[in-house]
């Protein structure tokens, strides 16, 4: 008789964590990618300044940092609450994103 071990499940649940992780990065630098792209549209068409891509910049190092960030509190036992903090700052990070391009290049 196999005897039940929660150790697998914790294991594979952080290898799905990952997966999910590096979706939403993905997703998150298509939409920084597409934010660059504006902004050189923006600095072509409408004599802005370069400095315009700070914010693009920040979003593209400060994303990675905040999941690792979440990868830690999710081994640390707190899987909901890494969960939720890393799709709502996804989600954030895309809507301020397409709020800074539409002020720019609107």
């Amino acid at each position: 008789m196999q005897r039940y071990d929660d150790e697998q499940n914790k294991a594979g649940v952080k290898v799905l964590f990952m997966i999910v992780q590096m979706a939403v990065l993905s997703v998150v630098y298509i939409i920084v990618y597409t934010s660059f792209l504006a902004v050189g549209y923006a600095i072509e068409k409408y004599n802005v300044s370069p400095v315009m891509y700070f914010p693009v910049v920040v979003a593209l190092v400060i994303f990675p940092i905040l999941l690792y960030k979440y990868r830690q509190m999710f081994n640390a036992g707190k899987m909901l609450v890494a969960t939720t903090w890393m799709m709502a700052t996804a989600s954030l990070t895309i809507v301020l994103l397409y709020v800074y391009i539409a002020q720019i290049t609107g």
